[in-house]
């Protein structure tokens, strides 16, 4: 079974939020946030990516290591969600006769 079991949900927050003042005055001390996870790894029994999810949390406000990656553009008037890129088709690609096409299929196209 996985490191956490049922009766120890959420110890990981609680251990950070325990060392959460010398967290803090590290990461705003300008240490790296590899250093200042290795140094406790063991006392948070958390992995680096959550440590991180509890940085951007708690300490900076704001998401570190996110996967999904920003798409809106901010402007004077707002914010515009930009569209991600279309995906190139080329024009020579055409649908195989029989694909919504209302010509009948000869027999011998058949087999």
């Amino acid at each position: 079974m996985n490191q956490t079991t049922k009766g120890q949900y959420g110890l990981g927050r609680i251990t950070f939020k325990a060392h959460f003042a010398e967290i803090q005055q590290e990461i705003e001390a300008g240490y790296p946030l590899t250093q200042v996870y290795e140094k406790r790894k063991d006392k948070l029994g958390i992995a680096y990516t959550q440590f991180t999810r509890y940085v951007g949390k708690y300490i900076t406000g704001e998401a570190v290591n996110k996967l999904n990656t920003d798409t809106s553009a901010k402007t004077d008037q707002g914010t515009n969600t930009v569209a991600p890129p279309k995906k190139y088709i080329p024009q020579s690609v055409t649908p195989k006769k029989g694909l919504n096409d209302p010509t009948p299929l000869a027999d011998s196209e058949l087999f």
